[in-house]
């Protein structure tokens, strides 16, 4: 193969592969990529992760870090605080060793690390925002924020193009680092509706089957997503409102130990399940009456997208990007406001006793997101932004 013809080498870079929307986005875009024009590996800082199986057989995967243990080097480094450094010094030697193209950052500490590799060895770099920066950095910098501010948006300016996945979260990005307009471009998340479809179809637990009203949620359990202001509204409805549901939670993170405890606390282990992550949990979407999103900020909550896909009704917090735009303004769907347990409650409730509405207005929603999501126009817009950055190089 000719230089002229030679397929762009692209690496992608993300932390690990958990089982988050940013981690699903990535695996899709791995296995939708076309072959003959690129070829895709995979940079993660720690190898591990529920969707590393998922990973494409095709890809190389590459690591700073493995589950294996520690060697003193390591330890040493990091108890100096050098890992960041050292980080960024093996990425860079992957970006020289493997030839890279192009790399495809995903989150926002890969961001970083990308930053930092590219010092080392120049290379052309399209970096995803996800989610709500402000909110993101302040999660992360409890200490010399201004310094952390400085340092992201260096990040972002460096970057060949910066890619937002809603259109509110891309205005979000240009006024909080001060970006220019021309900098920052969307590019929103990939549903395969072909493989979702099939995919929803899969059995359920039949145990599940036959609650009288089925509450799914989504998402790792972190601060972010608003599970306490969720599980509260459940304890209203359950406990002061007397209304028979149950709500599974899909997802692991470092809450579930004082999630659990709330439902232990509040009598609703009845009523409450949380069941882990799920490789697979379109079937749960499809099967639900209700998918709910307490979140407190987002990007483009692919959850909510692939729920709506399936034809479920959806209630979302109104968050400064994301839902309100897959939900059209609350059309589609319910919004209400973040961290406001006693509306997610009223609108639970709204759903339960007005459900052939909701039915009608999911119609509409499927419809709506399988028009502006579908993969294979996104997969397109991305493929085409990789060739283009790929020219600066």
């Amino acid at each position: 193969m000719t230089a002229a013809t030679r397929r762009l080498r692209v690496l992608f870079v993300i932390g690990t592969m958990s089982g988050g929307g940013a981690e699903r986005q990535v695996v899709e875009i791995l296995r939708l990529i076309d072959r003959s024009r690129f070829e895709p590996l995979l940079y993660l800082a720690t190898r591990t992760g529920e969707l590393l199986a998922s990973i494409p057989s095709d890809v190389p995967i590459l690591a700073f870090r493995d589950e294996s243990p520690e060697t003193w080097m390591q330890r040493f480094v990091r108890r100096c605080k050098l890992s960041p450094v050292a980080r960024y010094l093996h990425l860079a030697g992957v970006l020289r060793r493997e030839r890279i193209d192009v790399i495809y950052d995903r989150t926002y500490r890969a961001t970083l690390d990308a930053a930092g590799a590219t010092w080392f060895r120049p290379t052309p770099r399209l970096s995803c925002c996800v989610i709500d920066p402000q909110p993101e950095l302040e999660m992360h910098a409890r200490r010399g924020r201004g310094l952390i501010w400085k340092i992201a948006r260096s990040a972002y300016r460096r970057a060949s193009l910066v890619l937002a996945n809603s259109v509110g979260l891309r205005g979000r990005v240009i006024d909080y680092f001060r970006l220019p307009p021309d900098h920052v471009v969307t590019c929103r998340n990939l549903l395969d509706l072909d493989r979702l479809d099939r995919l929803a179809n899969e059995p359920l637990p039949m145990n599940l089957l036959s609650e009288p009203f089925l509450l799914v949620a989504a998402g790792r359990l972190h601060a972010q997503k608003g599970y306490h202001y969720l599980l509260e509204a459940i304890d209203e409805l359950v406990n002061r409102r007397q209304r028979q549901l149950r709500l599974v939670v899909l997802g692991t993170g470092e809450l579930q130990s004082q999630l659990e405890e709330f439902v232990r606390d509040h009598g609703l282990q009845q009523h409450v399940t949380f069941a882990g992550f799920v490789a697979n949990p379109l079937p749960w979407f499809r099967q639900a009456n209700l998918f709910v999103l307490p979140s407190l900020f987002e990007g483009l909550p692919n959850s909510l997208l692939e729920a709506v896909a399936c034809g479920t009704p959806a209630l979302a917090t109104d968050c400064p990007s994301g839902p309100s735009e897959i939900l059209d303004e609350g059309r589609l769907g319910g919004l209400v406001a973040p961290a406001d347990a006693g509306a997610l409650a009223d609108t639970i409730q709204a759903a339960m006793d007005c459900y052939p509405e909701w039915q009608q207005r999911a119609v509409l929603a499927r419809e709506s997101v399988r028009q502006r999501y579908d993969a294979s126009t996104g997969m397109r817009e991305l493929e085409t932004l990789i060739e283009r950055v790929a020219v600066s190089k």
